[in-house]
């Protein structure tokens, strides 16, 4: 992740992210260090890269509590940050495939499809619940 960042990889998926995120979001600004950084953190769930998803799921909130007004307090973007990183729906869910590997299967990713059903339902239902409890934020621009 350290050298997509580098390579402006992260920008590009930021910027492609950016119709989605600014909905999610509403109170980040949308072209600051914590759009960058829940970016990146998404980026690294889809590709089933757990471990380098916590530190920039760590970065992201740090980067959410520099922006909120109410230090000390949980913002609308921040609990919306912890429903979608908890669904985490991974395009390649490579712990479960290492896992499924590790005790003989055969065909270790033919769980794809009901994980991606289950991922995407678990999301909507999140992100759902996380709008109509939350209401809405600051919008930047």
């Amino acid at each position: 992740m350290k050298i997509a960042e580098s390579a402006g990889i992260t920008r590009v998926l930021a910027n492609l992210f950016l119709p989605l995120t600014r909905r999610l979001f509403p109170d980040l600004p949308p072209h600051g260090a914590g759009m960058q950084a829940v970016c990146m953190n998404m980026t690294a769930n889809l590709l089933g890269l757990g471990n380098a998803a916590t530190p920039l799921g760590l970065r992201a909130m740090r980067e959410m509590a520099a922006v909120s007004h109410k230090k000390g307090t949980a913002t609308n973007s921040m609990a919306m940050f912890v429903v979608i990183n908890t669904a985490a729906l991974q395009l390649i869910p490579t712990t479960t495939a290492a896992i499924r590997i590790r005790f003989g299967s055969v065909s270790p990713f033919d769980i794809l499809p009901c994980t991606w059903i289950s991922s995407l339902v678990s999301l909507a239902i999140g992100i759902g619940f996380a709008c109509v409890l939350g209401g809405r934020g600051k919008r930047y621009g």
